[in-house]
């Protein structure tokens, strides 16, 4: 999921499930984890524009993870410098990030009795 800061300092590219994801910054990014409700814990910088080649493994992973779950993210853009930080600051997510019943099972999520009680007020 994408979100950003109150600040407009930084974004949040994370996956919420498992807890990590990708912090970027103007001019750098860190891997984020989340452990409980505790404060998250950040890795290296990794200056941008990254080389993905490059990247260490789990970088690499997080982002691979991240593109999976949220294909018409601008991750990998802003990243690699495509996409200028503010320009992917000020966007909004291309497409409704897949509800985690969704990304754990591969299934939709079912929402049957919510369709069944919009169509039976209308």
């Amino acid at each position: 999921m994408k979100t950003t800061g109150l600040d407009g300092t930084y974004i949040d590219y994370f996956n919420t499930v498992h807890g990590f994801g990708i912090r970027v910054l103007e001019d750098r990014c860190f891997v984020v984890i989340q452990i409980g409700d505790g404060q998250p814990v950040f890795g290296h910088p990794h200056q941008i524009p990254l080389q993905l080649e490059t990247v260490p493994s789990h970088v690499r992973m997080i982002v691979d993870d991240h593109v999976l779950n949220y294909p018409a993210s601008d991750l990998i853009d802003v990243l690699t410098g495509k996409t200028p930080f503010q320009q992917a600051l000020e966007s909004t997510p291309k497409s409704e990030p897949k509800r985690t019943t969704e990304i754990a099972t591969g299934r939709p999520q079912d929402n049957s009795e919510e369709v069944l009680k919009r169509t039976s007020s209308a």
